[in-house]
C-alpha cells in the first residue's frame, strides 16, 4: 500500500483510515500484526505530520484527500 498523502507514510495513513473505520487501536494491532504502542506511534505521527488537533480531524483530511483523488 503507498500512501497517497505526500506526507504519511502507507502505514501512517492505513492506520488513520482503519481508525475512521471504527477499529481500535487493538483491533488494528492484531490484524497488522503490530504491537498496540506501534499503532498509537503510526497514529500519534501521522496527526502531527497533518497538523491535525485531533485523530478525528486527520482521518477527515485523509478521506478527503481519498475523495478528491478519485
Amino acid at each position: 500500500m503507498t500512501s497517497r498523502h505526500p506526507d504519511l507514510s502507507a502505514r501512517q495513513e492505513q492506520v488513520l483510515l482503519l481508525l475512521g473505520d471504527g477499529l481500535g487501536l487493538g483491533e488494528i494491532a492484531k490484524r497488522l500484526g503490530l504491537s498496540e504502542w506501534t499503532v498509537k506511534t503510526h497514529r500519534d505521527e501521522g496527526r502531527r505530520r497533518l497538523q491535525a488537533r485531533t485523530t478525528t480531524q486527520a482521518v477527515a483530511i485523509i478521506v478527503r484527500q481519498r475523495a478528491a483523488s478519485r
